[in-house]
């Protein structure tokens, strides 16, 4: 139970990477204060998510395999990423509102995310060994402690920084000092909230040392006489999270630019789209175990949500979408997780999840810039609905995947 809830509480910590900075405060900051126009700084955006996709898919394989044979090597380098990671978010806090800083802004970004996907595979591998005997529930607490601690540091945020014309800490506004002093408040919520799980959470974890070939290990995983089940699965996970990235990624860029939210809006919105994730994580961890029906239904769902969300005209209304998103969004990962852990052995669990996330980023780069050059040569309408083609193809593929819940 100890080591489920530290598992728990470092979700509360990594969290705040994908919510608030690719989705929600960094990303309507870059876009709105240090890029030329929104537009230009949307496409850059989302390019720089897709390179830092196809970066972390080639290597992501070979680390999962090293911390697979080495002695605790999952947690030993879990804490080695997540260190960098949170590293890179407080370097946000010297990114000033002027163009010269663009590139800066990208670079950190690139490398923050990088290590994020690194360390949140490692933190996956490690699920199987921190978990109940009921692994849905599990996952579903991880996540959904996940979404709430999203839900407490904007909540601190909004109060603290954004909203008061005087805020707590006297920080001028000036440059947007407040918005980029965020970013030093979210390095040290990571910080904190990982300390448990990475130091004092103790694992048994043997080196599964082997004369096998990494690709050899790959391909036994992936093919045998045709595509494992392993391997269907991974190649609709492929498509469906190209898809779920487009729409995390631009999600808050959308709300800000096209809807018209100021980011303080964007940050209530978050409030109350982390609320009904981690609620959706917690009803259908403990209520509905077939992970795979989960999958196809939260697919089907999000969809019509966003092709919704690419022809509302109403701010109201765009809010209450991203809420019901959100929702199913948070079971969505949550199964996914739980259905790459069941497949794959316990002794190779780190290359299973490198796998998994290569499934997840090898074309990482698709999604974002065929989103970025609809974007840039039509509207940011177009560029976000074309996650409905993504999210659609995955749930048709993940019909054809035979799994079976334990």
């Amino acid at each position: 139970m100890k080591k489920l809830i530290n598992f728990s509480l470092y979700d509360a910590g990594n969290s705040i990477f994908p919510m608030l900075v690719i989705s929600a405060l960094t990303s309507s900051y870059f876009v709105n204060h240090v890029a030329a126009n929104e537009q230009l700084g949307t496409a850059l955006w989302q390019l720089t998510i897709g390179l830092a996709g196809i970066a972390v898919a080639l290597v992501m394989p070979y680390i999962g395999n090293k911390a697979d044979n080495m002695i605790n090597g999952r947690q030993k380098l879990l804490r080695l990423f997540s260190l960098i990671c949170i590293f890179t978010i407080g370097l946000i806090y010297f990114v000033l509102p002027t163009q010269d800083y663009v590139l800066i802004a990208l670079i950190v970004i690139f490398f923050g995310s990088i290590t994020y996907e690194a360390s949140n595979s490692l933190y996956n591998s490690i699920m199987k060994d921190c978990s109940s005997d009921d692994l849905t529930l599990s996952s579903g607490l991880g996540f959904g402690t996940g979404f709430l601690g999203g839900t407490i540091i904007l909540a601190l945020l909004l109060v603290t920084l954004v909203l008061p014309e005087q805020n707590i800490f006297g920080i001028s506004t000036d440059n947007y000092h407040h918005l980029r002093f965020a970013h030093i408040i979210l390095a040290c919520w990571f910080l904190v909230f990982c300390i448990p799980l990475l130091y004092f959470s103790k694992f048994d974890q043997r080196a599964s040392v082997s004369s096998t070939k990494i690709s050899q290990k790959v391909k036994s995983l992936l093919w045998n006489n045709g595509l494992t089940n392993t391997g269907r699965y991974l190649l609709a996970r492929m498509l469906y999270i190209d898809g779920l990235v487009i729409v995390s990624t631009s999600i808050g860029i959308f709300g800000t630019s096209v809807m018209g939210l100021s980011i303080g809006q964007i940050l209530i919105l978050g409030i109350l789209a982390n609320v009904a994730g981690a609620f959706g994580c917690y009803l259908v961890g403990a209520i509905f175990k077939d992970d795979k029906k989960t999958v196809v239904v939260t697919l089907l769902m999000l969809s019509l949500i966003v092709t919704a969300i690419s022809i509302n005209q109403d701010p109201k209304t765009f809010m209450i979408l991203t809420v019901a998103g959100t929702f199913f969004a948070g079971p969505l990962q949550s199964s996914s997780r739980v259905i790459m852990a069941k497949l794959i052995p316990n002794e190779a669990q780190g290359l299973g999840f490198g796998l998994f996330t290569f499934s997840g980023k090898a074309t990482a780069f698709i999604g974002p810039v065929c989103a970025a050059a609809l974007t840039f040569l039509f509207s940011q309408r177009l560029g976000f609905a074309f996650s409905i083609v993504l999210l659609l193809s995955g749930m048709l593929l993940m019909l054809k995947v035979s799994f079976k819940k334990n």
